[in-house]
């Protein structure tokens, strides 16, 4: 803050240091001044104190073996009258200086907490104890204003500077130490319940029971510092479960969770948003795992684990060291030593230049065992009685939102996520207690929130919502063959029908930026793209047709003059996009086509304003149509293997995390695609030799370290042929010695046979020095002159059509899009 400057000083320009400082100590005097007219300790009488607060129950302390109680001024309302403005100054400066001094001070701890609890307790006094009608205006003045600065001095510092936010750190960790007292929050609850148990209330009323309600979401945001389970002295620090239990104790979680339950009432409209912020930062940083397993289980880090050494890896390997000399090792970690010390020194982990602030805290805690049945109980009685109204009323009001940049959006899809994934552990929860969230019209609510936060690049809100779809996807997959399976039926089909939405999960797949993006985004949109490539396959399994909608757009194209060096020039190769690879039938136009035009044009070198469109104005476009088409999921699969999608996948090598969901995508690309030369990239080979490090463990490795080998192998395949490196253009690895080392291994190891082939010498067609054609009826298997393919061995699979083939070559080169699709001339 900055201080008033004193008349003395008014006419100067600029203070000098010393000045400053003596400004500051003089308006330190002022602040010390209201706050020491509060009240004060004074010994226990013994007949009670007269005055308004003389038939309060009295809070005693011991103070060197005197019993003391706190007594407030008369004036103690002027005092709090004068700290509240002081504060709304402060507000208007950087430095919070204010605040820091009640802090130091413990201003909240000795004067305003037990004013308040004072004033509380007068008011519930009844019969011969009740206040007088000026008496208790008085009183609850004091109370309302105690709220106002319980409020201020338990905001967070989110906006603040780094710097301001290191200074309050310990002073707003000692304020949710003292909140967590079972007096503290019986006052705060009854003065909330006094009021709304009336049929109607003033505005101030409503003000004061809002008041309470902020009171309750700032001290239950305040985090406590991360301990590891194996952490000494936790109790002392672990503040949070301390609050929960005795929020448990007073009711506060029963009180929380009734106006949950009542947040279609119009009378608790302004409620809802602070009482989703209190339902989250009651489960704070707490998994899903630790409500329903053992204590830790969930915290330790299993990608890290030590394992034991896999049984394809022993025996011993003859490597030569290309001097002629013959190098004995003894397991695969020796074999691959030559590679840089990868597993030594792994490689680097891409991470943003400055981390993105999310809205959702992901940085998980570890929980107190008696905390754990009370956040069990919240949670199963949050899910049966509240969320359905609570969920609905939220997503209702979202539909008149202006923005959904903010954090109540992220937060609420999280939450609705965070909930379902609790219904799903818990096998005593009825799946019908969550169906609001997946009926037809919210779920599209949550894929258009996706959409948009992945156009406007909001990647912190992008990854709560990508949660939520997932959480909602394994719901509706659970539903079926139950009671709910109409429901799911019908939710899915709009899904899926939906070529939009199939394209939506195309591109989150493509859109993962190391740099601008959280490594923890990436692991969501694994999870997610297994969970919903898992759901779409039973479900296209399940049907004997299906079929898909899209937009499809005719337009006219302009009529430009020919230059004469545009006749003589040759046109550019468009770049490979994702129309190789079409989700649906071939004639069935997608968002991908769109963005794969629009890519051409810009490398075709056109001014259109419209990424190089070389259509016409909107005004001469022709209609939009609605084309419905068969869908196959084969070709849909094609769709991802593309190499932004290997490449995003990759970066969770290096680390092993989320391998569960990284490595069916990964084999899908590889076998299921056949298209292993996307892994042939220098960084990516690197990345997959960390694989073979037998001191890590993670799930899946033993098909992950197959699938590894499988990928080597085919790399090891095109670099013997120029042919083939001349065709796929594979990174060389740059060590010859490395390239012997895995050689070697694979020789002498099974992994990467289970599956056949894909690449081998006879792919792609060597041709004579001649450069003439191959015949028609010429043997694939014979050798071509001019070329160095040799003989097949006999378990070699049959031939694969050259890599990357457009999947409309299959068709008639004469067909006709426009009178398939009804198009005018």
């Amino acid at each position: 803050m900055e201080p008033e400057v004193s008349e003395e000083y008014a006419d100067e320009e600029q203070l000098t240091d010393s000045q400053v400082a003596e400004e500051v100590d003089r308006y330190r005097r002022i602040v010390l001044s209201a706050c020491s007219s509060l009240g004060n300790l004074q010994p226990v009488t013994a007949t009670a104190r007269g005055g308004r607060f003389g038939g309060a129950n009295r809070t005693v302390h011991r103070v060197s073996g005197t019993n003391m109680e706190y007594v407030p001024k008369d004036d103690c309302l002027a005092s709090l009258k004068d700290i509240k403005r002081y504060i709304q100054m402060d507000e208007q400066g950087e430095g919070k200086w204010v605040l820091q001094w009640l802090g130091e001070w413990q201003v909240l701890e000795r004067d305003i907490v037990p004013i308040f609890t004072l004033g509380v307790r007068r008011l519930l006094a009844d019969g011969d104890q009740a206040l007088a009608t000026d008496d208790h205006e008085h009183v609850l003045k004091i109370v309302m204003l105690c709220v106002e600065l319980f409020v201020f001095l338990t905001w967070n510092m989110k906006t603040e500077s780094a710097e301001v936010k290191m200074r309050f750190t310990r002073i707003l960790q000692s304020y949710k130490r003292t909140f967590a007292s079972s007096e503290v929050v019986f006052c705060l609850l009854s003065v909330a319940v006094m009021h709304l148990r009336r049929s109607s209330n003033s505005e101030r009323e409503t003000m004061l029971v809002k008041g309470v309600l902020y009171v309750f979401r700032n001290v239950l945001a305040i985090p406590d510092p991360l301990l590891s389970p194996t952490s000494k002295d936790m109790s002392e620090l672990e503040v949070h479960d301390k609050l929960l239990l005795v929020l448990d104790k007073e009711l506060a979680l029963d009180f929380f969770l009734t106006l949950l339950s009542t947040a279609d009432d119009r009378r608790f409209k302004d409620f809802r948003p602070i009482l989703l912020d209190i339902i989250y930062f009651v489960f704070y940083r707490v998994p899903v795992a630790a409500l329903f397993d053992e204590q830790g289980a969930w915290f330790e880090h299993s990608d890290l684990k030590r394992g034991g050494r896999h049984p394809e890896f022993g025996g011993v390997y003859a490597v030569s060291t290309g001097e002629g000399t013959i190098m004995p090792v003894f397991n695969a970690r020796e074999v691959l030593k030559p590679f840089a010390n990868l597993f030594k020194t792994p490689a680097k982990i891409q991470r943003p230049a400055v981390e993105p602030e999310c809205p959702v805290d992901y940085a998980w805690r570890s929980v107190d065992p008696d905390a754990v049945p009370v956040l069990r109980r919240a949670a199963a009685t949050f899910i049966e009685s509240c969320f359905n109204p609570f969920i609905t009323t939220m997503f209702d009001n979202l539909k008149t939102a202006t923005s959904i940049v903010n954090d109540m959006v992220p937060r609420l899809l999280y939450m609705a996520g965070y909930f379902i994934d609790i219904s799903l552990a818990n096998p005593a929860i009825d799946l019908g207690c969550t169906c609001a969230l997946v009926q037809t019209q919210i779920f599209g609510q949550t894929m258009r929130f996706t959409s948009m936060y992945m156009e406007l690049k909001e990647w912190p809100s992008l990854e709560p919502a990508m949660y939520c779809i997932q959480q909602i996807l394994l719901a509706l997959a659970k539903m079926r063959d139950t009671k709910l399976n109409a429901l799911s039926e019908n939710v899915l089909s709009n899904l899926f029908y939906d070529g939009d939405a199939l394209d939506l999960f195309v591109k989150l797949c493509r859109v993962y930026r190391p740099t601008k993006m959280r490594r923890q985004c990436l692991e969501q949109i694994a999870r997610l793209a297994d969970t919903f490539m898992t759901t779409l396959k039973a479900f296209a399994e399940s049907r004997s047709g299906m079929y898909v909608k899209k937009r499809m757009k005719k337009r006219a194209k302009k009529q430009k003059p020919k230059s004469e060096d545009a006749e003589d020039a040759a046109p550019e190769e468009a770049p490979e996009t994702a129309e190789t690879a079409e989700p649906v039938e071939s004639t069935e136009p997608t968002s991908i086509h769109a963005d794969a035009s629009q890519q051409r044009g810009s490398e075709d070198g056109s001014d259109d304003g419209e990424g190089g469109s070389q259509y016409a104005s909107d005004e001469e476009a022709a209609a939009e149509l609605l084309v419905e088409r068969s869908f196959d999921f084969a070709r849909f699969e094609n769709a991802f293997a593309v190499n932004e999608v290997v490449k995003s996948f990759s970066n969770l090598l290096t680390p092993p995390t989320a391998m569960e969901h990284v490595y069916p995508m990964l084999y899908r690309i590889a076998i299921t695609c056949k298209r292993p030369h996307l892994f042939f990239k220098s960084r990516t080979m690197h990345r997959l030799l960390l694989m073979f490090n037998d001191e890590l463990k993670f799930p899946r490795r033993v098909e992950m370290l197959d699938l590894t080998c499988w990928i080597f192998r085919q790399y090891m395949v095109v670099m013997d042929s120029p042919a083939l490196r001349n065709h796929y253009k594979p990174d060389d690895l740059n060590n010859k010695l490395a390239v012997e080392c895995v050689l070697a291994f694979l020789r002498h190891s099974r992994l990467g046979l289970s599956v056949e082939p894909v690449i081998t010498r006879h792919i792609v067609d060597v041709l004579a020095s001649s450069g003439k054609d191959k015949p028609d009826d010429a043997d694939e298997d014979a050798p071509k002159d001019g070329g160095d393919a040799v003989k097949l061995p006999a378990a070699a699979m049959p031939l694969l059509p050259q890599v990357d083939a457009d999947p409309l070559d299959d068709m008639d080169d004469d067909f006709d899009f426009d009178q398939f699709y009804n198009f005018a001339a």
